[in-house]
């Protein structure tokens, strides 16, 4: 690597004599926008056996994400890869993708899907520190520039958030931003294990992360986004229909155009073209919220996908999903059962939407009452979940007894005993 390259960092690991501070970054960064570099960098990471990663995105000029820039650490060295300049990182994707090689990133869902998309690669090996923060009792979700000044007590400078990163060239803030965003993640996965390793949780921290290598989870089936769409529940059958037809077209022209949804037609614009289906084309101009160049450019398909939801036969047409509201008393258990769960995570240090949600513990009540627990998936009945509260709050619904002490002078100032045959 390139020796004379300079950066803030390094001038400031250099020259800042009277106030030394411990090394908890690598020493240099370098910009890659050439393959040699890319090999070079490839190289690094095979020889440590793991890396850190960071991108950074435009989301909402484009159906897909921009990637602008990619940001990989080693522990000898950070770099900046221009996929501007730099477009085929297939040699990078398949090291995210090699499971021999620890890949640890900070609030790794986007990024992940970002990488899955450009590669087809399903990622494999990865830590996510803000998963691994939580399980460290020191907040969930924790924002990367919290957690770095909580655990290192570093504080980085983020003016740069909503920077253009298409630009180019970089400038010096841009740069330096896009260092620290990354090279401090090797050093935290590694305060962050340790402590986890003290604490008998990094198990559950890396159980949690498992999440990531899951083929399904990046298939997107776009076939019920009709139904997220604010309002649709107020629609009839045949008009659900007709906003099917809408959705689908829209998410392939978006996809063809490469635009986002909403830039193609507004949510509101599809409610209202469901809820009046046009017969012709120059009826879609009734429609207040619905531009000249929309009609222009989009008539015909928009015409289209509403005959083809109103030719779907009535057998065959949507049903919004039931929302059967559970018996009241179920209702009534599962309110108690999230109460003793807050208490239990309360007790572990732990966020509460690591352990279970509300939801979770409803469905825990429902598999209770259909005797489904030795076929249950449910989070909350298997591994350290259950352990550290599944097995509890199963056996308050079996009717084993407990008792609960609230005394607002303690700490923690709720506590609750299950019976000793619990």
């Amino acid at each position: 690597m390139n020796s004379e390259d300079k950066s803030p960092l390094n001038m400031k690991d250099s020259n800042d004599t009277n106030n030394p501070e411990p090394r908890t970054a690598p020493p240099h960064h370098k910009l890659i926008s050439k393959m040699n570099d890319l090999d070079d960098v490839v190289k690094e990471i095979d020889e440590g056996r793991r890396c850190a990663i960071d991108l950074e995105f435009i989301p909402e000029r484009t159906y897909a994400p921009i990637l602008c820039l990619v940001q990989v650490a080693t522990d000898s060295g950070a770099y900046i890869i221009d996929p501007v300049a730099l477009p085929d990182l297939q040699k990078l994707w398949q090291h995210i993708a090699n499971p021999e090689i620890l890949v640890v990133l900070h609030a790794a869902n986007q990024d992940l899907d970002i990488i899955n998309s450009l590669s087809g690669q399903v990622p494999q090996n990865i830590f996510d520190t803000q998963i691994g923060a939580g399980f460290a009792g020191l907040g969930y979700p924790l924002g990367y520039g919290k957690l770095l000044h909580q655990l290192l007590g570093i504080t980085i400078d983020k003016t740069e958030s909503f920077t253009d990163w298409l630009t180019r060239p970089l400038t010096d803030a841009q740069m330096k931003y896009a260092v620290d965003d990354v090279c401090h993640l090797l050093p935290i996965y590694d305060r962050l294990t340790a402590d986890l390793q003290k604490m008998g949780r990094l198990s559950w921290a890396e159980e949690e992360c498992k999440r990531y290598v899951d083929a399904e989870r990046y298939e997107k089936d776009h076939s019920l986004d009709f139904l997220k769409i604010k309002g649709s529940s107020g629609l009839s059958r045949r008009n659900l229909g007709v906003l099917q037809a809408l959705c689908q077209w829209r998410n392939t022209e978006a996809m063809r155009v490469n635009k986002p949804l909403k830039s193609i037609l507004s949510d509101n614009t599809l409610l209202e073209l469901c809820r009046r289906p046009p017969k012709q084309l120059g009826e879609i101009q009734r429609v207040r919220s619905i531009r000249p160049d929309q009609v222009r450019n989009f008539g015909a398909g928009i015409m289209l996908a509403v005959e083809n939801g109103l030719k779907v036969p009535d057998l065959n047409l949507p049903i919004w999903p039931s929302s059967r509201m559970p018996p009241r008393k179920d209702v009534l258990i599962a309110d108690m059962l999230f109460a003793l769960l807050k208490v239990f995570a309360y007790e572990a240090d732990l966020a509460t939407e690591l352990v279970g949600t509300r939801d979770d513990v409803q469905a825990m009540v429902r598999i209770f009452r259909e005797n489904k627990r030795e076929t249950s998936t449910l989070p909350l009945l298997h591994g350290w979940r259950f352990d550290l509260a599944g097995s509890r709050l199963w056996s308050a619904i079996d009717g084993k007894p407990f008792t609960i002490v609230c005394d607002a002078r303690l700490d923690p100032p709720v506590t609750i005993t299950m019976s000793a045959d619990a």
